[in-house]
């Protein structure tokens, strides 16, 4: 079926509202106010996240003519990560503004529904239009003037409904798989603090190292070849692989390369060797770590990352790798970045970060218990990627006329 397009902004009516957020400074802000800041960290795709701690007074609100968010808008973040990615402001969440870099879209609801609205805008057919308008080099973004002209199908309401209907009970069991999977790292969290206590504290007194004292050599960063430079069979590890599960693994289309002989004896990676994130764009992706239990030389990392080889009979790296982990020594790696108009972390910084080391064995139980739990972890996150895979297909199906 062929519907009829219309511009982004055709969508609102006269009295909706289609508009950034404010201009809201640190100086406008006061932890006792009544007026809640709603900030991109709060925006997930599909999801209020609910997550930020920011006030300020209504007086200071009504004086910077801040516009109040109603249940129902939808918020568009204009920053990563996703840029575009959007959600429904939920109910019963008092008076709110929301910073300027998210989108407020309040749609004709005569002839828009809003939950119909929000998934087409996190859907692959208009991510792709937003990816074709983002401005910025350091710091992409999606302006509103942009996000206003991109083109939207607009079939009629009772269908925009029917369609909303589906695609929530799709989300919802996605959301389900997700929950799930917060439970296991939650569980295996709780173990970790059973046997170890929180490395920030360190309350059954364990050796304490810096991991400068646990690597068999020197820290490097990796290779760097030019875009149309990949292309072959061995896998190469970017930023991306790090936030894959405890362990880094490689998907089909993962990036590949031919490598020389040279590449290899710099940047092979080797059983048990730890890779951090070297930069970003956010504080809370430095330093993040991720392990390689595969076969020595079968893959290489690229110049975003920095690699640690533990010394093995100091440290077990699956016990590491996961203590790296830890809200309290992420904050120590927090404490090493730098911050300009990307932060990062060296070599040198990283070779400070301290950590407990308890007796190996310990530490080798711990490893065989993580292992345990792994497998309902890859369980759980099959099955979220074909849920994925579902969801993706239901939704552009919708959003052609083909559902």
């Amino acid at each position: 079926m062929i519907w009829p397009a219309i511009k982004f902004s055709e969508a609102i009516s006269r009295s909706g509202l289609f508009s950034d957020g404010d201009w809201v400074e640190s100086k406008d802000q006061d932890p006792e106010g009544d007026v809640r800041l709603i900030q991109l960290a709060d925006i997930g795709v599909g999801e209020f996240v609910n997550k930020s701690n920011r006030f300020m007074t209504s007086k200071r609100a009504d004086e910077l003519k801040c516009s109040y968010l109603q249940a129902g808008d939808i918020l568009v973040a204009r920053m990563p990560d996703p840029i575009g990615r959007a959600c429904i402001f939920p109910e019963d969440m008092g008076r709110c503004v929301t910073v300027v870099d998210i989108c407020i879209v309040r749609p004709d609801s005569e002839r828009i529904d809003n939950r119909w609205l929000m998934h087409l805008i996190n859907s692959e057919r208009f991510r792709n239009q937003i990816d074709r308008h983002v401005t910025g080099t350091t710091r992409q973004r999606i302006s509103r003037g942009n996000l206003a002209g991109l083109e939207i199908p607009l079939p009629p309401l009772p269908e925009q409904k029917r369609i909303a209907a589906i695609l929530d009970k799709a989300e919802a069991i996605l959301r389900k798989r997700q929950h799930a999977i917060q439970l296991a790292d939650d569980f295996l969290r709780a173990v970790f603090l059973d046997m170890f206590g929180d490395p920030g504290a360190n309350p059954k007194g364990f050796n304490e190292a810096v991991l400068g004292e646990l690597t068999t050599g020197k820290m490097n960063n990796g290779l760097f070849r030019k875009n149309d430079e990949y292309g072959g069979s061995v896998p190469v590890a970017w930023v991306g692989e790090l936030f894959r599960g405890n362990r880094i693994s490689f998907s089909e289309d993962a990036s590949r390369i031919e490598p020389t002989e040279k590449e290899i004896d710099a940047y092979g990676l080797k059983y048990g060797d730890l890779l951090f994130c070297r930069s970003s764009l956010r504080l809370e992706g430095i330093g993040f770590n991720n392990i390689y239990l595969g076969d020595d030389d079968n893959a290489l990392f690229e110049c975003h990352l920095i690699r640690m080889s533990p010394c093995l009979e100091k440290v077990n790296p699956v016990f590491l790798n996961y203590q790296l982990r830890m809200p309290s020594v992420r904050a120590r790696i927090f404490q090493q970045a730098k911050t300009s108009t990307m932060t990062t972390i060296d070599q040198a910084g990283l070779s400070r970060i301290k950590v407990f080391v308890p007796p190996l064995d310990l530490q080798e139980e711990f490893e065989r218990r993580l292992i345990k739990v792994e497998s309902l972890y890859s369980h759980l996150y099959k099955n979220k990627s074909l849920d994925e895979l579902v969801f993706s297909s239901i939704s552009q199906k919708a959003f052609s006329g083909q559902l």
